[in-house]
C-alpha cells in the first residue's frame, strides 16, 4: 500500500494567515508517494510524523511502529535540480502520517490533519517559521479551501474556482528560502510595526475579497477574484519595500506588464522570493485554450517557465501499490 498527498499553492493571505487572516490555497496534482520501507532515507519530517505518533498512540501502536519504517518520494516537486515550491515538505509529512496511520485502521483524515501539522510544526521549528498549517490542510483535504486559524484551531472552508477565469501558474527560475523570507519579514515587523503591519493589513483585506468573491454570486465571482489578486499582488509589492525584503522577482514584475495587454494580472504564491506565482486572466467560455496559450507565450517571453499544473480535488488517499 502507498500513501499519496498533493502539493499546493497559497494563492492570497501570504503572511497574515499567521495573524488569522484567511489565505486562500489550491492543492495541485504533483503528488509525494509514501511506502513502508525498511531502511528508508530519514528526514527531519518523517522523524517528526514518527515522534508524534508515538507521542499520541505509544510507541507500541502500529501506526507508530510503522511511521519509522516510510520512505517518501518527492520527485514530483523539483523541475530537474529545482525546488518549485509546490509545498513539498507539506505533502511529505501527510502523505507519511496516512501512509503510518494506515496500519492501525481506515484512514480519518482529521487525524491525518492533526498529525500532519503538528509533525510539520516541529520540524520547521529549528528554523524559526512553524507555519500557520494552510500547506498541510491543502494536503490532506485537497480542493480550493479557504484556511484560517481561529481560536488556536484551523478553520477549513470549501471553494470552486469560477469560470471565466483562467489560472496559469509559472516557475519564477529560481527557487525561495520559505523560513529565511518569513524571519526576514517578523525582524522588520518588530523593527517597524506600523509600517509593516499596514502591509499585513493589506494583504488580509486583499484576501479576504478574494474569499468572499468566491462565495457571492457565481456572475460576478472571476471580475471580483481578478481586482482582488491585482490588490493582493500591490499589498505583496508594500510588504516587500516595507520589510527590505526581495519578495517579488523581476521576472514576476515584467509578466505583469506583459499580461496586462490580455487584461490579466500577475502575482506571487507563498512567501514569494522565487518558487511559483501565478497569472490570471478572464477568458470567455469556449477560448480558455487559446487564453492559455497567449498567457504561456507571453510568460515564456519574459523568461518565466509556465507549468501544467491542475486543481487536485482528492486530497491525502491510500491506494495498493502498482509499483
Amino acid at each position: 500500500m502507498i500513501a499519496t498527498a498533493p502539493g499546493k499553492l497559497i494563492l492570497t493571505g501570504e503572511y497574515a494567515v499567521l495573524d488569522g487572516a484567511p489565505a486562500l490555497v489550491m492543492a495541485v496534482d504533483r503528488r509525494a508517494v509514501a511506502r513502508r520501507a525498511k531502511g528508508g532515507e530519514g528526514s527531519p519530517f518523517l522523524d517528526a510524523v514518527a515522534a508524534e505518533l508515538a507521542a499520541r498512540r505509544g510507541a507500541a501502536d502500529p501506526a507508530a511502529q510503522a511511521a519509522r519504517e516510510i520512505a517518501v518520494d518527492s520527485s514530483a516537486f523539483y523541475d530537474g535540480a529545482a525546488k518549485l515550491g509546490l509545498g513539498s515538505s507539506a505533502a511529505v509529512t501527510a502523505a507519511a502520517a496516512a501512509r503510518a496511520l494506515a496500519e492501525a485502521g481506515p484512514l480519518d483524515h482529521a487525524e491525518v490533519l492533526a498529525v500532519a501539522q503538528a509533525a510539520h510544526a516541529a520540524a520547521q521549528a529549528p528554523r524559526g517559521a512553524r507555519g500557520s498549517g494552510a500547506d498541510v490542510a491543502a494536503a490532506v483535504h485537497g480542493g480550493l479551501i479557504v484556511y484560517e486559524i481561529s481560536g488556536g484551531a484551523p478553520r477549513i472552508g470549501r471553494r470552486a474556482w469560477p469560470a471565466g477565469l483562467l489560472l496559469v501558474p509559472f516557475f519564477t527560475g529560481q527557487s525561495a528560502d520559505t523560513p529565511r523570507l518569513v524571519a526576514q519579514v517578523a525582524a522588520a515587523r518588530a523593527a517597524r510595526p506600523a509600517a509593516v503591519g499596514a502591509a499585513l493589513d493589506e494583504i488580509a483585506a486583499a484576501s479576504r475579497a478574494a474569499c468572499d468573491a468566491l462565495a457571492g454570486p457565481p456572475e460576478r465571482a472571476a471580475a471580483a477574484v481578478l481586482e482582488a489578486f491585482a490588490r493582493a499582488g500591490r499589498a505583496v509589492d508594500a510588504l516587500a519595500r516595507e520589510a527590505g525584503a526581495d519578495l517579488v522577482p523581476g521576472c514576476v514584475t515584467a509578466a505583469r506588464a506583459a499580461l496586462a495587454s490580455l487584461g490579466g494580472v500577475v502575482k506571487t504564491t507563498g512567501a514569494g522570493g522565487g518558487d511559483l506565482a501565478v497569472g490570471l486572466i478572464p477568458a470567455a467560455a469556449g477560448t480558455s485554450a487559446a487564453a492559455g496559450t497567449d498567457v504561456a507565450r507571453a510568460l515564456i517571453q519574459v523568461g518565466c517557465r509556465p507549468l501544467r499544473l491542475s486543481l487536485d480535488e482528492t486530497g491525502v488517499d491510500t491506494r495498493p501499490d502498482a509499483g
